[in-house]
């Protein structure tokens, strides 16, 4: 990936930060998180592959522990090269849950500063589902995997969508 257009993508992920709801002057307050443990994130553990941004995506998720799961990301382009890495993890926060993440190059240079992280507030909780702001984990089935990525772009917003299935370590 061309540093152009890993800045153009890191741009367009951290906008979907700016997708959450917030407050406006004379505007009503956005709703408060629905309150939530790590146990309501659990059902994401394990390795997921599968297609999602022109490539190959495999996500991992940690067992939950004290409060926190772990886990990452890549992205193998096409072509076979590397795309980008992502450092991340949903934690028990103020009652509710969010979701934090650190993006990275394939050279490892992280796209936001070193003492900053894209931090997303759940939004939403259902059976089999998470919404933080404008990323939505999905469960399909329990071998089945959606992470629909909600982006702003110049033309507008559009929704990327990961379709994983669950694998064997």
């Amino acid at each position: 990936m061309t540093r152009i257009a890993a800045l153009a993508l890191a741009l367009l992920l951290c906008s979907a930060a700016a997708a959450q709801p917030s407050v406006t002057p004379g505007a009503a307050a956005p709703a408060a998180s629905p309150p939530a443990k790590i146990a309501d994130a659990a059902w994401l553990q394990g390795y997921w592959v599968g297609e999602g941004m022109g490539g190959i995506a495999e996500d991992l998720w940690m067992p939950p522990r004290d409060g926190v799961m772990i886990g990452s990301f890549r992205l193998k382009k096409r072509d076979g090269s590397r795309g980008f890495y992502e450092l991340f993890g949903i934690e028990e926060f103020e009652g509710t849950l969010r979701f934090v993440v650190k993006h990275f190059h394939p050279d490892w240079v992280g796209w936001e500063e070193k003492d900053q992280a894209l931090k997303l507030r759940l939004t939403k909780l259902a059976p089999g589902e998470l919404t933080f702001g404008g990323i939505v984990f999905r469960r399909d089935s329990d071998t089945a995997l959606s992470v629909l990525l909600t982006m702003r772009t110049k033309e507008g917003t559009r929704v990327e969508t990961f379709t994983l299935r669950k694998q064997p370590l």
